[in-house]
């Protein structure tokens, strides 16, 4: 398109348009997972909900499905055994994901 690298490179500094193209696929999904491990230990047991009810929250706030949320629990069980046998509370929570709601 005409004019498209001259709009672009005032508006975007080459330090971020370069910053884009190497970026890679699949970044952040170890910390996505642990994430959802951490959530998945609040809703099951702070909260106290059945395991259907804790994948459709899960399923709402990480916007997976329930198939690819039971497989990635799956690979994360021994950090699911540790957070249950160190019975973390809400307020631990909140310390380590303060943009996620914690109430109980």
């Amino acid at each position: 398109m005409r004019g498209k690298n001259s709009l672009y490179n005032d508006i975007i500094p080459s330090s971020i348009a370069e910053l884009g193209k190497k970026s890679r696929r699949n970044t952040f999904l170890e910390e996505r997972d642990d994430a959802l491990a951490y959530r998945y230990n609040y809703h099951a047991h702070l909260c106290r909900l059945r395991y259907d009810d804790c994948l459709v929250g899960l399923s709402a706030e990480f916007f997976l499905s329930h198939n690819i949320i039971i497989q990635r629990l799956s690979r994360r069980t021994d950090l699911l055994k540790s957070l249950v046998s160190a019975n973390m509370q809400a307020g631990e929570l909140r310390r380590l994901y303060p943009y996620y709601a914690w109430k109980i």
